[in-house]
Formats: structure tokens, sequence, C-alpha cells
């Protein structure tokens, strides 16, 4: 059985609330985690409720994912953790998603999926949009950083999920 593959995404604010940018964020990786079977980690959102609460909350104030619908049957299936950081460490190999790669620990997308089938592993992103000694640290201490672009070109963050997801699930099945 292949590990799973974990969606860490850390609040790129530096409060942690969820505000509307937030949750259309929250909303849009939900669909992305359901179409290529990931599971879905928010890091320090503040997030107070139990996830079906959290979930059914988000539901009544977005179209997006269905209405919500996809969160709710994710949180369902077990695949929605919510977590402060520091980040547990029982995650995986921790994967840094950034436009801004160390080059000692840059890796190319094929060698992540290569991992991938032999240990869990966690695509962290949201690690660029603020910094603190808490988020260094975890840079520091990741497995790899991974620069989709391979030209250090920021995307934004959903952006930058859907390609690294699309791609990843292409070279898997391929």
């Amino acid at each position: 059985m292949t590990p799973p593959i974990n969606l860490v995404l850390i609040n790129p604010k530096k409060n942690s609330e969820i505000d509307e940018e937030n949750r259309r964020l929250i909303a849009r990786v939900a669909p992305v985690c359901l179409a290529y079977n990931f599971h879905l980690l928010l890091a320090d959102f503040g997030i107070k409720e139990t996830l079906l609460d959290f979930a059914n909350n988000m539901a009544l104030s977005t179209s997006i994912g269905k209405g919500g619908k996809n969160l709710i049957k994710l949180c369902k299936d077990g695949k929605v953790k919510i977590t402060k950081l520091q980040l547990p460490q029982n995650i995986g190999e921790k994967i840094i998603c950034t436009s801004q790669p160390t080059k000692s620990k840059q890796m190319k997308l094929n060698e992540v999926v290569k991992l991938s089938e032999e240990k869990t592993i966690a695509l962290i992103f949201g690690i660029n949009q603020r910094t603190n000694k808490i988020l260094k640290k975890i840079k520091e201490e990741a497995y790899g950083h991974l620069d989709i672009t391979d030209k250090k070109i920021r995307l934004t963050l959903d952006s930058e999920i859907g390609a690294i997801c699309h791609l990843f699930s292409t070279i898997k099945k391929g």
C-alpha cells in the first residue's frame, strides 16, 4: 500500500484567525485533496471547533467546492487534521513547496514522487508568505525544498498547490 500524502497548509497570515481569504483558500484546496487523494493538514489557522463543525460552518459561507461539501467529505473520511505550529513529527518527510529553495535541499518533482512511494510525505505550503522562528526552523529541518517552476517564480498559493498536485499525479501514473 502506498503511504499517504499530506498537503500541509500553513496559515499565510500573521494572525491565527480564519478570515475570508483563508476561508476561500481552504475551500479551494479541499476539492484538490479529494481529486488527488491527499490528506489535508491545516496549521496555525486558530480553528477552535471540531473538524466537522468547522467544515459545516465553512459550507454555510462558501459556494466553492460544491458549497463546502468537499471539505465536509474530507473531514468525514478522516483526511483533515487541524494543528498549531510546531508541526507534528508523524506527518512524514517534510517537503517545503517554495519559490525560494535552499540549494542544498532542492529537489525535483520526480524525486519527491519517488520518495512518496516509499515514505509518507508532507507537502508544506505557506512558509514563504511570512516568517518567524518556527517557520524558519521548519524550513531548515525539512527533508527537501521543491520549486515547481524551477525558475524561482512565485505563484499564488492555490496555483502552486494545483500545479504540484496535478504534476505529482501525472508523474505517479506515468
